[in-house]
């Protein structure tokens, strides 16, 4: 008996497929920004399948937050650290 169950990591890069089309009616800048993004789900597909959600697209939102958020805290780390060496 085979796979009844598409693997997770599956339906993440097939919802990823379905932008392409999106992708491809934006803007090249735009376009690029969203290249990036979607860098940033690939990058937590590992544990996007090991949740093994019903819809990973949800997951797939948490994961660019996620991303978002590290970048924001090193923002706010590296302004910090800049304002206090001029202390």
């Amino acid at each position: 008996m085979g796979r009844t169950i598409k693997p997770v990591s599956w339906l993440t890069q097939a919802k990823l497929n379905e932008l392409k089309k999106f992708v491809k009616a934006l803007r090249s800048q735009d376009a690029d920004i969203f290249e990036g993004i979607q860098a940033k789900v690939k990058k937590h597909i590992d544990a996007i399948n090991y949740a093994n959600p019903l819809n990973p697209g949800e997951l797939m939102q948490w994961a660019v937050m996620l991303e978002f958020y590290k970048e924001l805290f090193k923002l706010k780390n590296d302004v910090d650290r800049c304002l206090q060496s001029k202390r």
